[in-house]
């Protein structure tokens, strides 16, 4: 059976509650993986922010190399 590496581009919606926009951008990169929310409640805490929700908003293969 043939082997492939696909690339995929995700684009998630996060809903964030956080200090301010600059805060809920940098903690929404840091915190989000393969859209589950991978902060611990101490770091929420610590950090003051929670992440409500995350949406895929896309799910596109954009290249597909064929492995020999």
């Amino acid at each position: 059976m043939p082997t492939f590496d696909v690339f995929l581009a995700r684009t998630y919606k996060v809903r964030i509650q956080a200090p301010d926009e600059f805060v809920a951008e940098r903690l929404a990169e840091e915190f989000v993986s393969t859209a589950h929310d991978i902060s611990t409640p101490e770091q929420r805490a610590e950090q003051n922010f929670e992440i409500l929700d995350i949406e895929t908003t896309d799910n596109s293969a954009f290249d597909t190399i064929e492995l020999q």
